[in-house]
């Protein structure tokens, strides 16, 4: 079942005052190279770092009392672990984070520093559910797939509503995906209000699964990932955010590390 536009604005009024209403700023340069207004919705100011927070604190937050007891755990590459460490230690829920060895060591050290445990596995995708599972089992914690948790889709969801609270009349949004969360949550608060705001998907040329099965019409699995984009780097995008991202996504397009080392 697709989330709801209700579903979004309730999570919007859950939000903490830790989680920040995040600027619009224009883009000039940008604007200037494409000939039109282009504007940045700045989450690289959310508290940690990125718009993880947002889910983060919306998959807790509605856990039921006696889960949240026993805690929750999820695997992350590094954003989503820390917005969901700093969460778990704001709500007082015990948090666990699996991530791979070759994570950046920063972004363990801040998953340690925001209060989560991390759990290392294998470099290998599959490994970070394999483990999940297992302290589900072990342990009777909560384990968290982000790739199929609706609450994923809605709290980042709120993130749609401030761009269109800050700008209504635009014409277009483009959004970066890995799993799918984001874009199925933005796409579906933007569609909902405004139908003929157009809705662009933007992946690296080596992370390209989430297009991949766009273009086809169902989800593709990739067999690696090569990009310098290190938390774009899902192998398949999730099988609901695949179904918004059908119903809400205008396009997707691919961009080349090159690309991406002249934007930033």
């Amino acid at each position: 079942m697709l989330v709801s536009i209700a579903d979004i604005r309730a999570a919007r009024k859950a939000l903490p005052p830790q989680v920040r209403r995040t600027p619009m700023l224009p883009c000039e340069e940008l604007s200037r190279e494409c000939g039109l207004t282009a504007f940045l919705k700045c989450e690289n100011l959310q508290v940690t770092g990125s718009y993880k927070a947002r889910a983060a604190f919306t998959i807790l937050n509605r856990l039921p009392q006696e889960q949240k007891a026993r805690g929750a755990a999820l695997t992350s590459s590094g954003n989503f672990a820390a917005a969901f460490a700093y969460m778990g230690t704001l709500l007082g829920i015990p948090t666990a984070v699996v991530m791979m060895r070759k994570s950046e060591p920063f972004k363990v050290e801040r998953t340690h520093r925001y209060g989560a445990e991390v759990i290392f596995c294998d470099d290998r995708f599959d490994a970070r559910f394999e483990v999940l599972e297992q302290l589900q089992r072990e342990r009777g914690m909560v384990a968290i797939n982000h790739f199929e948790d609706a609450n994923v889709i809605i709290g980042h969801g709120t993130l749609g509503l401030e761009m269109l609270d800050d700008l209504p009349d635009m014409d277009a949004v483009l959004v970066p995906v890995s799993s799918g969360g984001l874009i199925a949550g933005v796409a579906t608060a933007i569609k909902e209000s405004q139908p003929h705001v157009r809705v662009i998907g933007v992946q690296p040329e080596g992370s390209n699964a989430a297009y991949l099965s766009f273009r086809v019409g169902h989800v593709q699995r990739i067999a690696s990932v090569r990009t310098i984009c290190d938390a774009l780097v899902a192998q398949y995008p999730g099988q609901l955010p695949f179904q918004h991202i059908q119903r809400y996504v205008d396009d997707m397009v691919l961009v080349s590390d090159e690309d991406v080392k002249m934007a930033v």
